[in-house]
């Protein structure tokens, strides 16, 4: 716990990316429409429940969470890696839904593969999303210490219903 909370006061860097293509996004049969995107290295304050800790390899803890207001998804992740990691974050992060009624999940929206330089990654993002599904996120948090020596941890987010 005592490295956890270290890693949290050391971070410094922030970095923001607004990363989406508006046209390509309207190409899609129903809009998504993204309020704010920001990956930085910063603590953001926001706690999240369920952050898990390993005990060894290049990634310390990580998070993912959705939240939801209206038919707006609130999305966070957390990626914290050892401090010789130079470059980490989230691949092949993914929203998926279903309707109430199914058992499958179908990807919604794919967000790509999201990285910060350095030992920290903070996701901080909303969507617009359609009404009378379930949606949740999935990804793999990932961390890189150089061209050998990765790891990443599969990791999916608790359930929200937009009524």
């Amino acid at each position: 716990m005592k490295k956890i909370i270290a890693i949290f006061l050391c971070l410094a860097v922030s970095v923001s990316f607004f990363i989406f293509d508006t046209a390509a996004i309207e190409e899609k049969e129903f809009v998504p429409t993204v309020l704010e995107f920001e990956l930085s290295t910063e603590s953001n304050n926001t706690e999240l429940e369920g952050i898990d800790a390993k005990a060894t390899g290049l990634i310390n803890a990580y998070a993912l969470s959705l939240e939801k207001t209206g038919t707006t998804l609130k999305i966070y992740g957390q990626t914290y890696a050892t401090g010789e990691v130079v470059k980490c974050g989230f691949k092949n992060l993914v929203i998926q839904r279903r309707a109430s009624s199914s058992d499958s999940w179908k990807d919604y929206y794919d967000y790509g593969d999201v990285y910060a330089d350095g030992f920290a990654a903070n996701l901080s993002t909303t969507l617009s999303v359609a009404s009378g599904y379930q949606y949740r996120i999935s990804c793999k948090h990932y961390a890189k210490k150089n061209l050998l020596v990765t790891q990443s941890i599969s990791n999916t987010s608790n359930t929200v219903t937009v009524a």
